[in-house]
Parts: structure tokens; sequence; C-alpha cells
């Protein structure tokens, strides 16, 4: 017989369990009683017991409520008076509780609670906080329907895969299980069929996939049972979730000809816990656990617990944790630590994984934890450290790796680097001291060296990615300062502890030097043609030259004549020259190039030494003037530079001139 309530059904891990066996044993009467107990869950540290008890007196609406959910502590082996949990989570409708969260902060109800009060066909998310749980809130799965009265449900451990238990146009035969992904916070994608490996003619329902996210165990009517519901094992064998081990009955030290299911385990694998009829009390639902026989045990798991620390002082903070399977480069599902309860979490065999603390205004330290050979169940706690974005704080990085004796970056170095870099542009104020540590070498003064080395390289690589190299310092401590922290640090494997980079913050107030502008004109030296004469934008930093000043340059360009083939002035040129004089006495911080040139005709040497000739002849009158001769310089071109063709008798005319142009420098 089915249970006739929308279930979801998950569970995480506990510690390995006490005087249990293979053979089950009813959790007695501080948990079973006369009436139907159901559908356990257990928290992931295997010391609280969820499930739901039906028709009892004590239930929010006492007889006539259907079900609600109660809650045990496992005290010294011993499991207490199960209570209820109460408001909001109960009501006057069917209550239950059908997974918690690794972090045990979160639960996943049975029904679609609504702001009204009312209850609909669905789930819904209730999460801890200040130690209450709030009122749960609807999830939504696309396309979603179901043919049939049941419904079950099971949320995987890593809050990314919903297996459901129901029946659609697809289906087999009755209920099917059927798997759909998170795409959000409350919305997940259409289910899809497992097929027809796991899925009979008959009823399948019940589902529960171990914490290595690929054993599944469901009850079943079908697949060669001993009468009633039976229990089943299956493999999953790829990521398709198509593929699967032909199901195995649990056997007889499980299942009997009667009713068997809700089968769950903790994350070692070894503690099972189902509802069964068989020695029930008054013929009632009772929950019974055993040890899990090897053969059915799923791959191992870490168990990862611990708090997060402020390692500048101790105190605990509260944080999310990012955790990273890097075989693949997969994110898990972030984890929230609070400073009451602290995190947990579990990370599946097979893969090496990084970690660490987030929270504004902090800096986590990186953390691994290298699961490829994991042979056996494994539980873990750590402190994981944090540093204040202060002035003073100190933030060791053991990540920043390095080749073997040698200053140059090996090919996992640059996850650390890019964050820190990152830190530094998201901080633009920071200024920072590098200082290298290692005791890898024979001498201190080698250490002290190559550590040295190292932090170098560490400031090319930020000034690589366009941080200021004034607000980078550098110092190599070599093997002087021994290495100590608040918080625990799980290396990668071949990383010495004392092998490392200290991030130090020496400042918060770092300020871009100001680009120096000499004559205070607005434009900086590096782009100032004149940085000690204030100027314009529109000649390149220096003096505006007037348009009154342009058009005399421009009357001697054209009007000034020579001799033939002579350097002598004519003498009609000479009041066009006493205007540049003009010019000169009037701006005297003006500066005279002179440029004398020539067109084609006749020999090349011939005409650059006129060029040259006619060009001195120009500032020596210039000079006759009073003119001082540091102002002026004159050069001759010959017919190198050509403003006009030499092919016709104008553009020959053109290219005979002396040109004028005004400089600064």
């Amino acid at each position: 017989m089915r249970e006739s309530l929308i279930v979801l059904l998950a569970i995480l891990s506990v510690k390995f369990a006490v005087g249990q066996s293979e053979v089950p044993k009813s959790l007695g009467s501080n948990v079973n009683s006369s009436y139907q107990e159901t559908k356990p869950v257990i928290s992931p540290d295997g010391n609280t017991l969820y499930f739901a008890r039906q028709n009892y007196p004590e239930n929010y609406s006492g007889s006539n409520d259907p079900q609600d959910i109660y809650v045990s502590q496992r005290l010294n082996g011993n499991w207490s008076a199960a209570r209820n949990i109460g408001e909001p989570l109960n009501d006057k409708y069917p209550n239950g509780v059908s997974s918690v969260t690794p972090d045990g902060n979160t639960l996943l109800i049975i029904n679609a609670y609504n702001e009204y009060g009312d209850v609909l066909d669905g789930a819904s998310i209730s999460h801890r906080k200040g130690g209450r749980w709030q009122y749960p809130q609807m999830i939504n799965i696309q396309e979603f329907y179901n043919l049939n009265e049941y419904i079950d449900y099971y949320l995987a451990n890593n809050e990314r895969t919903l297996l459901l238990a129901i029946e659609t146009e697809e289906s087999f035969g009755d209920q099917d299980l059927y798997v759909s992904f998170r795409i959000d916070e409350r919305n997940w994608s259409k289910p899809v069929n497992l097929g027809r490996q796991i899925n009979s003619n008959s009823p399948e329902f019940s589902p529960f996939l171990a914490a290595d996210n690929k054993t599944l165990f469901f009850a079943s009517y079908g697949h060669g049972g001993y009468g009633d519901a039976d229990i089943f094992y299956s493999k999953r064998l790829d990521d398709s979730w198509q593929n699967w081990s032909k199901p195995e009955n649990l056997g007889t030290e499980v299942n009997t000809k009667e009713f068997e299911a809700y089968y769950t385990i903790d994350a070692g694998g070894e503690n099972a816990y189902f509802v069964t009829t068989k020695g029930s009390v008054a013929n009632s639902k009772d929950i019974y656990q055993m040890n899990l026989p090897y053969k059915f045990r799923p791959d191992p798991v870490l168990l990862l617990k611990g708090e997060v620390v402020n390692i500048s002082n101790g105190s605990k903070l509260e944080a999310d944790i990012e955790f990273v399977n890097t075989t693949n480069y997969q994110k898990n599902e972030d984890v929230a630590s609070n400073t009451e309860n602290g995190f947990l979490h579990i990370l599946e065999q097979g893969a090496l994984y990084q970690y660490l603390p987030v929270k504004k205004g902090y800096v986590g330290i990186l953390q691994y934890q290298d699961l490829t050979k994991l042979g056996e169940y494994l539980e873990k706690e750590q402190q994981l450290g944090m540093v204040p974005i202060a002035v003073g704080s100190q933030i060791p990085v053991h990540h920043i790796t390095f080749v073997n004796n040698a200053d140059i970056f090996r090919s996992d170095a640059y996850f650390e680097l890019d964050r820190f870099a990152s830190l530094l542009q998201s901080n633009p104020q920071m200024q920072i001291e590098i200082i290298g540590h290692t005791s890898q070498l024979p001498l201190e003064a080698e250490n002290e060296r190559l550590s040295y080395n190292r932090a170098q390289l560490v400031a090319e690589y930020f000034e690589k990615k366009n941080i200021h190299p004034d607000r980078l310092r550098i110092k190599g401590a070599g093997e002087k300062i021994s290495f100590s922290s608040n918080g625990d640090v799980a290396l990668k494997n071949g990383i010495a502890l004392e092998d490392r980079i200290t991030i130090k913050i020496i400042s918060m107030n770092w300020e871009k030097p100001k680009p120096k502008d000499s004559d205070e004109d607005g434009i900086i030296d590096i782009e100032d043609d004149c940085p000690t004469l204030a100027g314009v934008f529109e000649n390149n930093g220096c003096p505006e030259i007037t348009e009154e000043t342009k058009e005399v340059l421009k009357e001697a360009l054209e009007g000034i004549e020579f001799e033939l083939a002579s350097d002598v002035i004519r003498s009609q040129s000479l009041p066009i020259l006493d205007k540049v004089v003009t010019v000169m006495e009037e701006n005297p911080d003006y500066k005279l190039k002179i440029s004398g040139h020539t067109d084609n005709q006749g020999d090349d040497d011939a005409n650059l030494l006129l060029s040259h000739k006619r060009a001195q002849a120009t500032k020596k009158y210039l000079m006759d003037q009073g003119i001082a001769i540091l102002r002026l310089d004159a050069v001759g071109y010959g017919e190198m530079q050509p403003i006009e063709s030499n092919d016709t008798a104008d553009g020959r005319a053109k290219n005979r001139r002396v040109e004028f142009e005004i400089v600064f420098f």
C-alpha cells in the first residue's frame, strides 16, 4: 500500500552509528507509536530525525489532522521523545519534511504553501534563521503534471537534482521515477523519465539518491518482489540519467511480504532507515534502522563541517563558501556558514576540490581537498580563515605556487594570482607589501634571495594586470617567519606550509601620482612639446602662435628672393624680413628654424651648398637686426624636400624657398 500524500524525500549524511546490525531494529517507543510513522529524514550529522505522524491526537488539528511533522534528537545513541515541530511548518493540512540540505538549515516540505495559508499540490522550501523555521515558499517545476493520486520527490544532496515519482503520458505503468534539474532558486526543469531499466509496468515510488549522487534506492511493486512493496538498489552509470545498472532487491534482510519503502541512508553509507508494517505497533507503519549491507553501500564521500573565523582575532563569521570541482571546473552550490552552527557540506569521491569563504569586506583563504582516490567515508572538521580588508591585515597565500627551488610560477598558481589581482583592481586605493617565504634551500641567505625574487615575480604579474607599481612593495623574508594562524589550511598535495606569499595591506588611501605638468598649462609633460612653457592644446602644449605671426611667416616663405645662383638677399625682400624681426622681438620665447631649399636643376652638391648659404644669409640678417644667435637655427636641404613637382617652371619656383618655423626648444 502506498502513501496518498505529496512527498519530497531527501537525506544526507550521518556519523557511524553504534550498536547497529544488519537485522532491522525498531527505533522504539520514543519514535514509533500505534499511529502511522512514515517518511523518515535524517539530518546530516545523524543526530536529528524528521518524520511524519498521521492522525495523531497531538497533531495541529488533533486526530483529524491527516499528518504533522515530528522531530527526535539522538542523545548518547538513543532517540529522544519525538515532539511536534509546530508552526509554521505544521497546519491543518498534511505536512511532512521531504529533504534536509547538507548544512541542515533548509527543509523541503510537502505541499505548496501560499500567502493565504492554503496548501496546494507541490512542494515548498523553508529556511532556518535565528533558530526558527521560516514560512515555506513554493517551488515551480516546469510543465509539471501528475495523472496519479500519489506522488513522491527526492532532492539530491547537491541541491540541483530532484527525483519525482509521478505518472505522466510517458510513464510505463502507474508511477514512474523522473528527474528534474534546478534552473534557479525556485524553478526546476521539465521532469524526464529515468527509463525502462528503472521503471516497470508497476508503480515505482519513494526514490532516494545516496550522497555519492549515483546510488539509487526506491520502492516498487514490480521487479520481482516478495509480496507488497519492496526496496531496490541501482547505480547510475553516466550523466545522461538514462543508463542504470539492473535493479537489485535488497533481499530478505529488509524486504518481506509486507510493505517496505522510504529507504534512506547516511552519508557514510552505513546506517539505513526505512518504513515497514512488519512487526509494527498495532499493525501501523513504523520506522526501523539497520546497517546497510556492504554490497549496497554507495561510493565513499567526505563530510566536511566546521566554521568560518576571522584569523586576525579568532572570532566567528557568517559567510558563504564556494566549492569548485577542479576536475571539470563545475561549481557546487554555495554553502552558508553561520556563527551558531557553522557549515556542513558533502564532497563526492573522484575529484580535487578547491573552496574558500566569501564575505564582503574580507578575503578568504583558499583550501583544497583531494578526493581522487578516496577509499572510505571520511568526516573532517575545519576552521576556514578569512582576513579583514584593513590596514595591517596579513593574508597568507599558499597556492601562488612556484617550481621547486626557483622563481618560476607553477601552472596552478594563476587562480590565486588572478584572485588577488582582482582584489587590487576592486580596491584601487589599496597598497600592499608582497612578502615571500621559503625554506627550500640550504642557506638562509639563499632562501632570502629566492623569496625576494618570488615576491618580485608576483609584483610583475600584478603590474601586467594594470596595477600601478607604486602600490606594490616587495620583501623577501626567507625562512625567518614561521607560519601560524587561527584558521586551518588544507593544502594541495606537494605544497609545503612554510612556502608561501604573504599579502600585507599597508594602506587603503593610496592615490595615483598626478602626472607632472611643469608649466601648469593643463597639459602633462609627456604630452607637452613645450613642458617648461605654458601653452595651448591646439599647439601641442606650446604657446599659441597668432594669426598675424602666421601671416608674416607665410609672406616670408613666398616673398624672400635671392640674386640668381647667389646667397645675396634682394633688397625688396628686406621689409619682409624686418617683419620677422618684429615678431621675434615681440615674442622672446620664440626660436626660429630657417630652412633653405632649391629645385633639382644643376648639381646636387651645389644645390645643397647654395640652400645652406641662403639659410645662413637669412640668419645673419636677423642677427644683424639684434636677434640673438641662440634663438636662430639655419640649415640647408638642397633639393631633398620639394613641395611641388620639379617638372614645371611654376613648381620649380615654389621649391626654391626659405621656410620659417617657430619652435620653443
